[in-house]
């Protein structure tokens, strides 16, 4: 920048009063350095007194690069509120992890994972202190080498049957340690099956159960030391005599907690009667157990006081108890694992979207219900349902919007269907039903029902109401020697038939290549 040049910015600076003037100086200043026009030369500002003149252009550009400055200044602010929050979440995501390391510590479980495609297996740091392992070590054993000999066959069995039909499956056993002591560990898992029903992914813990296994052994060792053991023992344990209405002889401090017991009430006055939701089920524990003489994790809904309900699991033994026949029983409140089954078990049986059962689940329990049938000599109806242009709705609405029809067809469905009737999707949007007990015209006129009523629902997409139609295709089973697949087909048939007629209407399928609709014969 020249002298002149500098000087005409100093004189209109002056013009303004003389703070502006000087922040508008030294931005210059800077401006005029970095851009190359000052180097050895001297540049004198000058002030002067007069009236403040209106903006030029130069005047502009040094607002811009004031106001682009501030907003650089907000944004790092947000910037660094949002890392603040971010470093906050994390915080308390680590609080979280610790706190499940912490209790499964506490309660001696760690758990694993194992991906068959890839071969890999991930052992968490609890579940190699439950196996005797070095936390740090990389390369763990197979498990089948920490397992005691003689439970080696035992364990194999139960986890191949896993294996072979998915599912969970548990099992106790003993693990051997390098010093060679004994360890009982409780192995459960869960075993994903791939289309071609093979294992691809398995889940499981590993529980350190020393301790039960120890006091239940001890109790057969030793009744002098029982009681301090037993109440020394941090599940519930209850001891029945094997005599009319069974008394209760002992229960543990554990036992009193869980079933909701004062303290004051002394054992001889507890009625065992009380402690199951259904009476008739302690009757049946309690003859297992004379017949078995040991009946292992028999799942029961026991009560406490209060009538409050509860999932658990019960060992139960004989044994001699001061002289006098009795049955040991551990009680072991299952209740959230219960809920947690059955959740896995809906999940895995039932359609997430429309609730009915999935293609899976379906084919399962339509195959037991044509054997039921045949078993009877009862008639067995099968119902094939599309909805008609299901593809225009995804195009034109979107997929929620089909979603949300998918979903008020199934509710039509089970309103439309009995109780004992199956249900289920087998595709995006064809349905199948089993009408149990039924002829031909009773699974029309059901047919005919569903297809009226799905007429009358209207949908308001995009601001107006909107109505769809379905094609049915009807089949019944023919004879003892027929498959689902049989059935299912020339239901299919009729399907493509009422389809090719129209859609929206109802084709049955007789056992010939031909197909009629029964609106005339049935009318």
């Amino acid at each position: 920048m020249s002298h002149s040049k500098v000087d005409n910015l100093t004189t209109k600076i002056a013009k303004n009063n003389k703070s502006f003037s000087l922040l508008l100086a030294v931005g210059g200043l800077f401006a005029a350095f970095f851009s190359g026009g000052v180097r050895a030369e001297t540049i004198e500002i000058l002030y002067e007194q007069g009236d403040a003149g209106g903006f030029v252009t130069s005047d502009w550009i040094w607002i811009l690069f004031f106001l682009l400055a501030a907003f650089g200044v907000v944004l790092w602010l947000v910037r660094s509120h949002f890392l603040q929050l971010l470093a906050n979440k994390e915080e308390d995501l680590d609080r979280a992890h610790m706190r499940l390391h912490e209790a499964q510590r506490i309660a001696r479980i760690g758990s694993w994972t194992r991906n068959f495609e890839t071969g890999e297996t991930f052992w968490s740091n609890e579940a190699k202190v439950v196996l005797g392992l070095d936390e740090a070590a990389v390369e763990i054993p197979h498990y089948e080498s920490l397992i005691h000999p003689d439970d080696l066959d035992r364990v194999t069995e139960v986890v191949a049957s896993a294996y072979f039909q998915g599912g969970s499956y548990q099992c106790d056993h003993r693990v051997v340690g390098k010093d060679g002591f004994e360890k009982h560990i409780r192995l459960a898992g869960q075993v994903v099956l791939g289309e071609a029903s093979s294992p691809v992914h398995e889940t499981g813990t590993v529980q350190d159960i020393t301790d039960r296994k120890l006091a239940e052994m001890a109790l057969q060792r030793s009744e002098e030391r029982m009681r301090s053991i037993l109440n020394a023992a941090p599940y519930p344990i209850l001891i029945l005599e094997l005599a009319e209405e069974y008394p209760v002889l002992y229960a543990n401090a554990s036992a009193y907690n869980l079933f909701g017991l004062n303290e004051a009430i002394v054992c001889e006055e507890l009625k065992s009667k009380e402690f199951w939701s259904v009476p008739e089920d302690r009757m049946t524990f309690i003859d297992t157990v004379q017949n078995d003489e040991h009946v292992f994790e028999t799942e029961m809904v026991m009560k406490s006081q209060g009538n409050r309900t509860f999932w658990a699991s019960l060992t139960g033994s004989q044994l001699e108890f001061g002289g006098i026949r009795s049955v040991f029983i551990s009680v072991m409140d299952i209740t959230q694992r219960k809920r947690i089954q059955q959740e896995l078990e809906r999940l895995a049986t039932t359609d997430s979207l429309t609730g009915l059962y999935n293609r899976r689940s379906f084919f399962e329990f339509a195959n037991k219900e044509l054997r039921r049938a045949v078993r009877y000599k009862q008639p067995m109806a099968l119902l094939m349902l599309d909805l008609d242009h299901f593809k225009a709705v995804n195009d034109s609405y979107g997929h929620q919007a089909g979603d949300n029809v998918l979903r008020r067809f199934a509710e039509i469905l089970k309103q439309n269907l009995r109780e004992e009737d199956l249900m289920g999707r087998i595709g995006g949007e064809e349905f199948c039903a089993i009408l149990v007990s039924s002829e031909e015209q009773g699974a029309y006129l059901v047919a005919e029902r569903i297809r009226k009523r799905w007429m009358e629902e209207t949908f308001d997409l995009e601001e107006r109401p909107v109505a769809f139609t379905v094609s049915i295709g009807i089949s019944i089973m023919l004879n003892e020697r027929e498959s689902i697949e049989d059935v299912m087909e020339r239901a299919d048939i009729g399907l493509y038939s009422a389809k090719r007629s129209g859609r929206n209407c109802v084709i049955v399928q007789g056992a010939d290549a031909g197909t009629h609709n029964q609106a005339e014969q049935f009318r």
